[in-house]
């Protein structure tokens, strides 16, 4: 795999790049042949694995067809050494009473009903060749055997022991089986003849499965098949006569001796692994074929088994390569642009300092605009708070003789109004002493100069004392005030004036807004959570939010215009505001233009008493 070339068009690629590509490009031929190697490692193990299961299959069912070959041929020797048994019987007999008379022929048919097995015959050939006795029912009559083979064979060879002669399937489906018979003298006296049926022979595959297509057959040494079972034909018709002489046949076997092979069986074609044992006592070999299929099911498995797994590991391993290729060309692509950045990085460095420099220059100009404005404002303060007296003083005397001069001055007619206007003057003078009172009382509480007198105050006699300041006036337009009273046990702990005066703001602020013959509602509650709530509710013209942030401000006014309508210096609701913060409360204000103002007062619950 090849990693491709990573430019950076600003600034230039340098050498840091070119040397970053070259690594990039070995590190993605190191992934790349570590993950072949161990792709190829990998296959190699899976192809050992699927030999060593596919060898263990087979050596397993070799084992298995062994033992079944084994327990087949066991079991037909057992079945031949009894037949053998019974002819011997029969030889004994038929020398004391040879065959040919009534008698002789009853006592024969008597003995042999005794030991055939259900559904045989027998017969019984002299030596001329010529049939002596049937216990076959209707009586087949004379019938010659001089050109049978089995009888040949007995005449000719006095070894040749019990043959077998495989069923005519057209004719009879019984199996023969011949034994020589010898005179009292040792010549040759006939043969007797057994026609059995094949399930006879061996009746164990009954109880043994050897599978869905595997065979039992019953050869001659010729390589025919005399009897062939399976799940198909239990009676052992299977395959009769077939000829499976031929490659890797084995032409010649030891009595006793077993081989096994793998072909592809004669009758269906189907391949099959086959074990071949020659009985030991008898001309006879027993096959027993299982299907290929059946005894490598479990290795053809594991092999795709293990071709699917081994699959999806190399795809994995594929693609993890390429994740990891493409991550080392992604980090070498940000290496590059790091160390380009680096560049930037080292200049923008340079600049900060700079401008670092420059900041903390300002700062300290600022700093000291800071102290000089705080020094400013603490001399207002200070002066402001020592004019109080020098303020306050030639108020009072211009107040004092105003009101002297406005109770005594005659009033007859035709008298100099010397009354109003010593009126005229009382009231200025009254106006300006509040005027000048609020803005000693803010400077205090900005400067952080204002302190409280607490005490424990009546929150009922506390709205009483607030409402006397603001009656008259309310009455001369004619605007009910509500109050809806607390209980008289509700204390507070405040400063009972600083408190009256947030309140006589309040209802002054209400009473200057709302038009004649309107309304204003003075309420005291809890909130939920236990907190003093004094609300003054009015119906006058009410402020839109722009509004209420002015009139919160020292000096707001919202009616700016050079003809106001409503007098007044704007300190009120500032004043009242700070006051309440400074008993640990706050004073919110609601109001829709146009539909009134209200004003909430909440005190913290520990300052209840």
């Amino acid at each position: 795999m090849q990693l491709d070339q990573v430019t950076v068009t600003s600034p230039p690629a340098g050498e840091f790049e070119r040397m970053a590509t070259r690594q990039a490009l070995r590190v993605s031929r190191m992934i790349a042949g570590i993950a072949l190697s161990l792709a190829v490692l990998m296959w190699c193990l899976i192809a050992w694995s699927i030999w060593s299961a596919d060898d263990t299959a087979r050596a397993n069912g070799r084992v298995q067809a062994y033992n079944l070959t084994a327990a087949f041929a066991n079991e037909l020797s057992m079945t031949l050494d009894a037949i053998d048994a019974e002819f011997r019987t029969i030889e004994a007999g038929i020398k004391l009473m040879p065959p040919g008379t009534p008698a002789a022929d009853a006592r024969l048919a008597r003995e042999l009903r005794s030991v055939l097995p259900p559904g045989s015959q027998a017969r019984i050939a002299g030596p001329d060749g010529r049939l002596l006795f049937s216990t076959q029912k209707p009586d087949p009559g004379s019938a010659d055997y001089n050109s049978r083979g089995h009888f040949i064979r007995h005449r000719d060879d006095p070894a040749a022991g019990m043959l077998l002669d495989r069923p005519d399937p057209g004719k009879d489906n019984r199996i023969e089986l011949s034994q020589r018979l010898d005179a009292a003298d040792g010549a040759f006296g006939g043969e007797i003849m057994l026609l059995l049926p094949p399930e006879n022979l061996i009746q164990l595959n009954r109880e043994i499965d050897i599978g869905r297509r595997g065979m039992l057959a019953i050869t001659g040494l010729d390589g025919i098949v005399q009897a062939g079972y399976d799940r198909d034909h239990p009676d052992g018709m299977s395959a009769v006569g077939t000829d499976l002489r031929g490659v890797p046949y084995p032409e010649t076997l030891a009595p006793g001796r077993t081989s096994d092979y793998v072909r592809a069986g004669r009758s269906r074609g189907i391949e099959r692994l086959v074990t071949m044992r020659r009985l030991e006592r008898y001309p006879v070999n027993v096959l027993v074929a299982l299907d290929l299929d059946d005894v490598l099911g479990s290795a053809r498995s594991h092999l795709w088994l293990v071709g699917l797994v081994g699959l999806g590991a190399t795809a994995l391993i594929g693609v993890l390569c390429m994740l990891l290729v493409r991550e080392v060309r992604r980090r070498t692509r940000r290496e590059i642009e790091l160390s380009v950045d680096r560049d930037r990085l080292a200049l923008a460095q340079a600049q900060i300092e700079a401008d670092r420099a420059r900041l903390a220059e300002t700062n300290r100009e600022l700093l000291a605009s800071k102290e000089s404005a705080d020094a400013a404002n603490r001399a207002k303060s200070q002066f402001l708070a020592h004019m109080s007296h020098e303020l306050r003083t030639p108020l009072h005397a211009i107040i004092g003789f105003s009101e002297l001069i406005k109770d005594q001055s005659p009033s007859a007619p035709g008298s100099p109004p010397i009354a109003g206007y010593a009126r005229d003057i009382w009231t200025s003078g009254r106006h300006l002493l509040d005027l000048i009172n609020s803005i000693l009382d803010i400077s205090k509480v900005e400067s952080g100069t204002a302190t409280l007198a607490e005490t424990v105050v009546a929150v009922a006699d506390l709205m009483r004392s607030s409402l006397i300041s603001v009656r008259a006036q309310a009455q001369a337009r004619c605007i009910a005030i509500d109050v809806q009273k607390p209980d008289d046990t509700l204390k507070v702990w405040a400063d009972r004036t600083r408190l009256q005066q947030v309140l006589i703001n309040l209802l002054s602020n209400a009473v200057k807004f709302t038009p004649d013959n309107g309304r204003i509602v003075l309420a005291v509650g809890r909130s939920p959570r236990g907190e003093l709530v004094l609300t003054v509710a009015d119906s006058g013209i009410g402020m839109t939010e722009a509004d209420i942030e002015i009139a919160m401000a020292p000096f707001g006014q919202v009616d700016n215009s050079l003809s106001r309508s409503f007098e007044g210096t704007g300190l009120g609701l500032p004043l009242a505001h700070r006051l309440v913060e400074l008993h640990g409360g706050r004073l919110e204000l609601k109001s829709v233009k146009g539909h009134g103002t209200t004003a909430t007062v909440t005190l913290p619950a520990e300052r209840i008493r």
